[in-house]
Protein backbone atom coordinates (compact mmCIF):
# COMPACT_ATOMS: atom_id res chain seq x y z
CA UNK A 1 0.00 0.00 0.00
CA UNK A 2 1.43 3.06 -1.16
CA UNK A 3 1.42 5.84 1.66
CA UNK A 4 -0.23 9.16 0.24
CA UNK A 5 1.53 12.68 1.45
CA UNK A 6 -0.82 14.91 -0.56
CA UNK A 7 -4.50 14.34 -2.89
CA UNK A 8 -3.95 14.22 -6.68
CA UNK A 9 -2.93 17.82 -7.90
CA UNK A 10 -2.17 19.40 -4.36
CA UNK A 11 1.07 21.80 -4.33
CA UNK A 12 4.15 19.88 -4.42
CA UNK A 13 5.94 22.60 -2.44
CA UNK A 14 3.70 21.83 0.52
CA UNK A 15 3.68 18.72 0.00
CA UNK A 16 7.74 18.21 0.52
CA UNK A 17 7.73 21.28 3.27
CA UNK A 18 5.20 18.57 4.63
CA UNK A 19 7.29 15.44 4.18
CA UNK A 20 10.22 17.25 5.69
CA UNK A 21 8.57 19.16 8.71
CA UNK A 22 6.77 15.59 9.63
CA UNK A 23 8.43 14.77 13.24
CA UNK A 24 11.62 12.47 12.85
CA UNK A 25 12.18 12.72 8.98
CA UNK A 26 14.76 15.54 8.61
CA UNK A 27 16.66 13.43 11.24
CA UNK A 28 16.14 10.14 9.39
CA UNK A 29 17.58 12.05 6.57
CA UNK A 30 20.29 13.79 8.57
CA UNK A 31 21.51 10.12 9.75
CA UNK A 32 21.66 8.27 6.56
CA UNK A 33 23.68 10.97 5.13
CA UNK A 34 26.53 10.74 7.98
CA UNK A 35 26.50 7.16 7.98
CA UNK A 36 25.46 6.46 4.55
CA UNK A 37 24.11 2.62 5.50
CA UNK A 38 22.23 1.96 8.51
CA UNK A 39 20.40 -0.63 10.16
CA UNK A 40 16.88 -0.24 11.75
CA UNK A 41 18.21 -0.78 15.01
CA UNK A 42 20.80 1.70 14.96
CA UNK A 43 18.48 4.42 13.31
CA UNK A 44 16.58 3.69 16.63
CA UNK A 45 19.63 4.02 18.83
CA UNK A 46 20.51 7.13 17.37
CA UNK A 47 17.33 8.53 17.58
CA UNK A 48 16.41 7.76 21.44
CA UNK A 49 13.09 9.31 21.84
CA UNK A 50 11.27 7.41 18.62
CA UNK A 51 8.83 4.48 19.04
CA UNK A 52 9.87 1.61 16.78
CA UNK A 53 6.29 1.96 15.35
CA UNK A 54 6.97 5.58 14.50
CA UNK A 55 10.22 5.42 12.58
CA UNK A 56 8.79 2.34 11.09
CA UNK A 57 6.41 4.87 9.72
CA UNK A 58 8.70 7.33 9.15
CA UNK A 59 11.13 4.96 7.03
CA UNK A 60 8.11 3.70 5.08
CA UNK A 61 7.58 7.05 4.56
CA UNK A 62 10.69 7.80 3.08
CA UNK A 63 11.02 4.67 0.68
CA UNK A 64 7.81 5.44 -0.73
CA UNK A 65 8.83 9.07 -1.66
CA UNK A 66 11.84 7.36 -3.15
CA UNK A 67 14.32 9.45 -0.71
CA UNK A 68 15.81 5.99 1.03
CA UNK A 69 16.45 3.00 -0.20
CA UNK A 70 15.95 -0.66 1.77
CA UNK A 71 17.67 -3.95 1.59
CA UNK A 72 16.71 -7.01 3.47
CA UNK A 73 18.56 -9.71 3.95
CA UNK A 74 17.45 -12.88 4.86
CA UNK A 75 19.56 -13.81 7.64
CA UNK A 76 18.43 -15.00 11.01
CA UNK A 77 17.53 -12.34 12.39
CA UNK A 78 16.65 -10.45 9.03
CA UNK A 79 18.41 -7.62 8.72
CA UNK A 80 17.24 -4.51 7.28
CA UNK A 81 19.30 -1.72 5.37
CA UNK A 82 18.76 1.88 4.68
CA UNK A 83 20.96 4.46 2.71
CA UNK A 84 19.56 7.33 1.06
CA UNK A 85 18.60 7.75 -2.79
CA UNK A 86 20.29 10.53 -5.16
CA UNK A 87 16.81 11.81 -4.18
CA UNK A 88 17.85 11.47 -0.37
CA UNK A 89 21.00 13.18 -1.14
CA UNK A 90 19.53 16.31 -2.29
CA UNK A 91 17.25 16.46 0.25
CA UNK A 92 20.17 16.01 2.95
CA UNK A 93 21.65 19.07 1.19
CA UNK A 94 18.24 21.19 2.15
CA UNK A 95 18.47 19.52 5.42
CA UNK A 96 21.65 20.71 6.24
CA UNK A 97 21.24 24.12 4.85
CA UNK A 98 18.53 24.49 7.28
CA UNK A 99 20.54 22.79 10.19
CA UNK A 100 23.00 25.63 9.30
CA UNK A 101 20.56 28.22 9.57
CA UNK A 102 18.91 27.43 12.35
CA UNK A 103 22.23 27.30 13.67
CA UNK A 104 23.09 30.93 12.87
CA UNK A 105 19.88 32.25 13.69
CA UNK A 106 20.22 30.88 17.15
CA UNK A 107 23.50 32.39 17.49
CA UNK A 108 22.05 35.59 16.80
CA UNK A 109 19.06 35.38 19.01
CA UNK A 110 21.50 34.64 21.86
CA UNK A 111 23.56 37.84 20.85
CA UNK A 112 20.42 39.85 20.35
CA UNK A 113 19.24 38.96 24.31
CA UNK A 114 22.73 39.77 25.48
CA UNK A 115 22.23 43.52 24.74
Amino acid sequence: MRHVTAPEGYCNVDKYLSLISTKWTAHIVFLLNQKEVMRFGQIQKELALVSSKVLSSRLKLLEAEQFIWREQQETIPVTVNYGLTLKGKELAVIVNQIIAKSDSWNKSTNNDNSM
